[in-house]
Formats: structure tokens, sequence, C-alpha cells
């Protein structure tokens, strides 16, 4: 790694390298639960803040952004847990060595596609980059206002929310409850109930108003299959319809992005095409670089899946050139046009190309779905931390190189998490366990890919039909009449596979944020942003530290 210069502060690097391992381990355990992770750059630039603002040497843009990289990028590898649970849910798990062996040699891969995507999407292209845009509003909110204000209301939030995790009956030391029971109109007899959980309600801020009445809306609808599952009262494990609306409005949401696909797909043509203005002052290596960084990079992963995974040369080659450059290509490009990155649906497509080329197991064509956990936490999200790091002219190497530091303290600390929740928590498709949605959507499609999917009887129509009203919910909101009074198609489709209680305690923290606070209170955005990273943070440390304090004794 380069000599750092003086503007990269030791305090920033240290720093962020420790909000990378944390914000994994959160992100491990808030996936595996609610189906979905904060990437993060702006819990990573609060935390720092509330470190060091009162510090005698003044908080840079250029430390807020190395701090913001390093914890989204390296702190969105808990994603990958999703992989490693769905290989227990088909019944071939990996050992902690192996997960963190193929979360490392993944992550080489994404980082190595890093480079041509920012040199095609920030370098030759003026995107509007959405979610990098909110970020670089927060650092310059924090870093030009100072806001004294924001680090005591975090650390009280942090405070509040995590000895409610703690102190509740959902495997804490029992003294508050987790979640109130409805029994309205019968419902009770089908889970209906609130779950007071922090993440619900402070997630719910930054997913959305029409995200937050989309989980109300599958919620309700659960109640409807209830009586086809196994046990009524969990009808969430009944996941057939929800998967088939996940995976469906997936990939027609990619379709309606036609453009953008197609766009993305000719970026990749341009790639060997030379550029047609300067060239680029900050690249991140030289061509030289990139050339020796790209050997390396498949030479490793060639190596690792042919003989530690045991798959065949085409099914590699698939991996390499689909999973690392054409998905993190089409995913990046559409994230960052629509601040829509479609991961969940891309992992599926690996899948399925996967399962073409030859991988005939459940296991193997999961593969592909952990190719995409694995390098698109560092491809798709460096490549829009870059975006913010441009515009505050922050070099792209030092992003590069101080978010390669923390791909191996990553791994290490998201294998062992997954193996702590999964001691405690319990892991199965249709049983009882960690709602976990995303894994199982890619467990039950891997077996279908395989010919050994054990669906019941009712599950293919519903399967169907849960499809085909995810293709008919996203042709609607496509429509711009249509979709402010259409509750979101993502919110629906999680909503069909998280138990009610979460759909309602997302809609009621959508009603708090949205409705309580901001329009009758009127508190401004970045104290809002405050009290829901909080709430984020605190579910995460306290769904870790329960797992902790049993093997300590305490619980």
């Amino acid at each position: 790694m380069p000599t750092l210069p003086a503007a990269v502060s030791l305090r920033a690097v240290i720093s962020g390298v420790v909000l990378a391992v944390v914000l994994c381990a959160v992100n491990s355990y808030l996936t595996l639960s609610f189906g979905v992770i904060e990437e993060g750059p702006t819990i990573a630039a609060l935390f720092f803040f509330t470190f060091f603002f009162l510090s005698t040497r003044k908080i840079t843009s250029t430390e807020m952004v190395m701090v913001a990289t390093m914890g989204s990028a390296g702190g969105s590898l808990g994603f990958i847990s999703n992989f490693f649970a769905a290989r227990v849910m088909v019944g071939e798990p990996m050992v902690f060595w192996e997960m963190v062996s193929f979360s490392t040699v993944t992550s080489l891969l994404g980082m190595c596609f890093v480079i041509p995507l920012r040199e095609l999407l920030i370098v030759r292209e003026n995107l509007p980059w959405p979610g990098s845009r909110a970020t670089e509003g927060v650092i310059r909110a924090l870093v030009e206002d100072g806001d004294p204000q924001q680090p005591k209301i975090l650390l009280v939030t942090v405070a509040v929310a995590m000895a409610a995790v703690l102190l509740n009956n959902d495997g804490g030391f029992g003294l508050l409850p987790a979640e109130t029971h409805l029994n309205i109109l019968g419902l009770g007899a089908y889970g209906a109930a609130i779950a007071w959980a922090p993440f619900a309600i402070g997630g719910a801020y930054f997913m959305g108003w029409r995200t937050c009445v989309g989980f109300l809306v599958g919620g309700l609808l659960l109640f409807g299959f209830a009586p086809f599952a196994e046990n009524p009262a969990a009808p969430q494990r009944y996941v057939w319809p929800g998967i088939g609306f996940l995976v469906a409005s997936g990939l027609t949401g990619l379709a309606l992005q036609g453009r953008v696909v197609l766009s993305a797909l000719t970026s990749i043509l341009k790639l060997g095409g030379g550029g047609d203005g300067e060239a680029d002052a900050d690249a991140v290596l030289s061509p030289r670089g990139f050339k020796i960084l790209l050997a390396v990079a498949v030479l490793v992963t060639g190596a690792y899946a042919g003989l530690g995974l045991d798959l065949n040369v085409i099914v590699v080659l698939g991996l390499i050139i689909v999973g690392g450059l054409v998905q993190n290509v089409i995913a990046t490009r559409a994230a960052a046009q629509t601040a829509f990155n479609p991961a969940r649906v891309m992992g599926i497509l690996l899948q399925g190309v996967s399962a073409a080329a030859g991988a005939a197991t459940p296991g193997a064509n999961l593969i592909g779905a952990g190719v995409v956990a694995g390098s698109g936490a560092q491809a798709g999200n460096l490549t829009g931390d870059m975006a913010y790091g441009q515009w505050f002219s922050v070099p792209a190497r030092w992003q590069f190189w101080g978010q390669a530091i923390t791909i191996l303290p990553c791994a290490l600390v998201s294998a062992w998490v997954f193996e702590q929740v999964r001691a405690t928590s319990g892991l199965s498709l249709d049983g009882e366990g960690l709602a976990a949605p995303v894994a199982k959507m890619w467990a039950a499609s891997s077996l279908v890919f395989a010919g050994k999917s054990p669906m019941p009887e009712t599950a293919m129509p519903h399967l169907i039909g849960g499809a085909v009203a995810g293709i008919l919910w996203v042709l609607a909101e496509s429509r711009p009449a249509l979709e402010r009074w259409l509750p979101a198609s993502t919110g629906v489709g999680l909503g069909l596979v998280l138990a009610p209680s979460l759909d309602f305690g997302f809609f009621i923290g959508g009603v708090l944020f949205f409705g309580l606070l901001s329009r009758v209170l009127k508190i401004r955005d970045l104290t809002l942003s405050t009290i829901a990273v909080g709430c984020i943070v605190a579910e995460g440390f306290g769904g870790i530290l329960k797992p902790v304090f049993v093997m300590l004794g305490i619980l």
C-alpha cells in the first residue's frame, strides 16, 4: 500500500477499520433477521463525528470520506451471511474457514473490478448517484455546520434502543415485551402483533414512506396465506407467495430498466476501446498495475473455485465474467441512476448461470449468489463511495487501499457472527428460526435449479400467483401517475416473508418518522437520520451481544 499523505489521518484509518468490522457484524445479524442491511456511509460518518467532534484537531471532509468509505463497503460484506444461511438451508453448510476464504476471494474479485467500474461509471459518464448524493449532504452538514447536538442525540438513542433490545423477552433479560399481540378479528391466531424492534422503527426512515406502507400490505396479505402454513400462527414460514413476488418483481424492475442494462453492457464493450479524452489523473492503478491485479484475482479465484469448491472450468469462467464484471456493471449502474441495487435478483440469475454451466447441486449453484454477495459488497458499494469521494476531491486510490485493508477483518467477523447467530437462533427454509428472507429466496431457487424442490402441494400455485402479482405491481408503479399512490413493491415483497409483527413494526416506524417527527414536530432531516442510525446500530449491537451473553452464562 502506498505511503498515506498527511491529509489521511491515522485516526481516520483506524476508525474506518473498526467501524467496518462493527458494521459488518451488525449487518450480518440484521440481514438474517430482516432481509436488509445498512451499507452505512452515513452511520460511519456520524459515529466518527461523534468520536472526534470535541477533538482539538478539526474534522476534515477527507477524513469523513475515508471513514464513510471503509465503514460502508467493508460493513456491507455482512450481506454474504445470506449465502452462508442458504447453504445451511439446503443441507450443505460451510465451516468457519471455508466462509472466511470464500468472503476473501470474492472480495478480491470485486476489488479488482472496482477499477473498470469507476472508469466506466464515474470518469466517463455523469450519472446522478442518488445514494452518494445523500452521503455527501450528511458529510457537508456535519463538517461545515459542526452541529454538537448530533453526537449527543446519537449516543442517547443507541443507549436507550440497545437497552430495549437486551431487556426484551426475545432472548434477552425478559423485562420488556419484544412485541405486542393484537387480538383483533381473531387475527391473533395468525400471528398479528407489533414488534418493537429498533431496526424496524429506525430503518423505516431510510426505506421511505411507500416502502413502510408496503410492509403493512405484505403483513395483511400474509393472513390470507396463514391457513396453508404448517403453523398458522407463523404464516411467514409459508414462503412461496413471497418468494414468487420478490423474484418476479425484481426481474420486472430490471427489465423495465432496459436502457440502463443496455448502457451497462455497452459500457463493458467500451472498456477496451480507450478513452476519448485525457488520461485519468486520479487513476487507482497504472494500466500495468491493473493487469497484474486482474491476473492475480483471476488466478486466485479460479484456483479456489476449482480446487476448493470443486467447480468445473465453465462454471468458474461464468462466475468470473458474469459474476465479477457483468452483474456488477448492471447492478452498480442501476444504483447510480435509480438508487435501486438488484443484488437479491442478480444472485438468482447467477445461480441460473451456474446451474446451466454444470453446477448440479443446490450448494454448487448457490455459489453464484455468493459471488454476487461477496464481489458486489466491494465493487458496487466502493464505486458508489468513490463518486462522493470525487466530489470532495479525495483521491480514488486512497479509498481503494483504505477499503482493501478491511477485507480480511470483515471476512473473519462475518463468519464468526454467522456461527454465533446460527447456533442460538436457528435457520431453516420453512421452519423455525430467523426470518432470513433473502437466504430463503436463494435457497428455494437453488432447489428449483437442481430439480430438488420440496414444495408442498399448494406451493406452486401460490408461487406463480405471487410472481404474477409482483409483475403487475411493478408495471403499475412504473407509471408516475400511479406510483405515488401505490405501496412500494420492495416493501410488499419483504412483507410477505417477514413475520407480521415486523411488518407492522416497520409501518409504525414510518408513521413515527414521517408523520409525528417530521410533519408534526418539524424535526430536521439530519437529526432524523441520527435517530434512525442510532436505532439501527443498537438493534445490531444488541442482537450480537445476546449470543455472547449466552456463551458467558449471563443469559
